[in-house]
């Protein structure tokens, strides 16, 4: 949701009885809409200064606030005021011409257009304005078996959402719409990542989404059946605590899921002296005893960290743990990546390589009962195509030694609907092992040829290699340079496209592969598994090639 406002007395009010209408769901609404306020008898034009500010409907009331006391001034400033959430607001800070973003977490950060925000770093970090930490919200024998967990946190939690049977389900809000739902869902993939790894992490965020609830309105995700683990902020939570007195909080004890208010300025803004002075001003502000008061009533922590007095706050833990470290952009990423299909759409030619029996069967001294290389290169492919949505472009080769250019297409590339996916699935189960031989790094030039050829510019492009390198061609470095030269030799900066090759069951193999593509900025894993075919595709896809 965005609206759109001129700072004023009476408007700062109302907002605030919204905005905790907002947290209890009460009020719930889609789309954008613009208000306008002119203070009372000022004529809306003696202040010398306007600055476009773009913020988080949670944290509107404290802008406003800031605007009062700013206008107050002899030497008055304006806010021009844009309240829009989650990855939306990225679009409006060019939109409205923003001088600064004050979204509801630092992460958000990451979804906006390259440049458009002053750069930070560790000199100038981005200053945090106001806090809120994220709490589980169940029934008391829910909490009990996340309490008797992995130390009682969140990585407890994502264990027992990876265990289906556990009837443990998930409430959270829309993570592409709120910083609520985004460091909430980021939370449990964050717990997983730390332990396990981005692999592990990418399998938990997909099977969480399997038992998830999401609240795509102005509503708080708060749970309705036992079972049920809502991830609500304390900001959404003080309000109602007097109506909700069978629940059980949890903070967390490994972690604490936290909600970060940050000052962003644009990168516009910065290059202009006087706005920087403006800027600085409005900053300040946020220490003002008005705009403190007004962070209170929005129920958010300021930079004491301390829980606002809220009537039944005292039920809530204080949460002791650590802050998870903010999200970085490919984390984000992959958090939108599982919620969303669209961010999975993308042009993409896989080709196979499986040498082996005849048969198919799994090699001779393979532990019993484990897949066997083809199976697992077959459902890999399957999981592949039904994680791609409606829309997509999608193909299959099957590299064939002795074929024309090594590789017969056995799906030329296509626009994926219903019929084309089940042909994709047909062509896929027809998927056989071959005699080793030359092939694999020939095919590799031509995929990347042909997608580049048949670029989109509205979706990712891709090249997605599996093979299992019965024929070594890995180890050939000769034949692997000239590869990588024929591949640089096709870049076109214009109509990029990523490599990405899948390696199964060869570690060794996949490793050297990883070391000569490195230069063509190429993503190369070791798959012993059909899950870590689709860990690699959501990785690549979420736009991480070389974490």
């Amino acid at each position: 949701m965005g609206r759109h406002q001129t700072a004023g007395g009476a408007l700062g009010v109302v907002l605030r009885g919204l905005v905790l209408l907002l947290a209890v769901g009460l009020v719930a609404g889609a789309g954008w809409y613009v208000l306008h306020d002119t203070p009372a008898g000022d004529g809306g034009g003696q202040c010398p200064t306007t600055l476009r500010v773009v913020t988080a409907s949670s944290f509107s009331t404290v802008v406003s606030a800031a605007g009062r006391t700013l206008r107050a001034d002899k030497d008055c400033i304006q806010l021009d005021i844009t309240t829009a959430d989650g990855r939306p607001a990225a679009g409006q800070l060019a939109q409205v011409n923003a001088d600064v973003w004050i979204p509801d977490d630092a992460s958000w950060a990451t979804v906006a257009a390259p440049g458009l925000l002053a750069p930070t770093g560790k000199d100038s970090p981005a200053p945090t304005l106001a806090t809120s930490p994220i709490f589980m919200v169940t029934d008391e024998a829910t909490a009990a078996r996340i309490k008797g967990g992995q130390e009682g946190g969140w990585l407890a939690l994502a264990e027992l959402l990876d265990a289906k049977s556990s009837g443990v389900r998930l409430v959270v809000r829309d993570p592409s719409l709120s910083g609520d739902g985004l460091v909430a869902a980021g939370a449990v993939g964050e717990a997983v990542w730390l332990k396990e790894g981005m692999d592990a992490s990418s399998l938990a965020l997909n099977t969480t989404l399997t038992v998830t609830r999401t609240v795509t309105h102005d509503l708080a995700a708060t749970p309705d059946e036992p079972g049920e683990v809502g991830l609500v902020p304390e900001y959404a939570l003080l309000p109602i605590m007097n109506l909700a007195q069978t629940r059980t909080y949890l903070a967390g004890a490994d972690h604490t899921a936290l909600m970060r208010y940050t000052w962003l300025p644009t990168a516009a803004a910065a290059r202009d002296p006087k706005r920087v002075a403006a800027l600085r001003r409005l900053l300040d502000s946020f220490g003002r005893t008005e705009v403190r008061q007004a962070i209170t009533a929005a129920g958010l922590r300021g930079p004491g960290q301390v829980r606002p007095p809220f009537e039944g706050g005292s039920a809530l833990p204080e949460p002791t743990a650590p802050p998870f470290d903010v999200l970085g952009a490919h984390h984000v990423q992959h958090v939108f990546a599982t919620w969303d299909p669209e961010d999975r759409r993308g042009n993409l030619l896989i080709a196979v390589d499986m040498a082996g029996p005849a048969n198919g069967a799994s090699p001779a001294g393979s532990a019993p009962g484990k897949q066997a290389p083809i199976d697992v290169l077959k459902a890999g492919c399957r999981v592949v195509g039904d994680l791609m949505p409606v829309g997509s472009g999608l193909g299959l080769w099957e590299i064939s030694p002795g074929q024309p250019g090594g590789y017969r297409k056995l799906l030329p590339s296509d626009r994926l609907d219903d019929t084309s996916k089940a042909a994709f699935t047909r062509s896929v189960n027809t998927l056989t092992t071959h005699k080793p031989g030359p092939g694999l790094l020939d095919t590799i030039v031509a995929a990347y040829q042909s997608v580049r050829d048949d670029w989109h510019d509205d979706m990712f492009n891709q090249v997605f290699i599996l093979t299992d390198d019965a024929n070594k061609d890995s180890a050939n470095a000769a034949a692997v340079s000239a590869m990588v030269e024929k591949l640089k030799g096709l870049q076109d900066p214009q109509r990029p496209v990523t490599i990405s090759v899948v390696v199964l069951g060869k570690k060794d193999a996949a490793d050297r592969l990883k070391a000569a593509l490195q230069p063509l900025g190429a993503y190369v894993d070791n798959a012993q598994q059909v899950d870590d075919v689709q860990a690699a595709f959501i990785h690549v896809v979420a736009g991480g090639l070389h974490e």
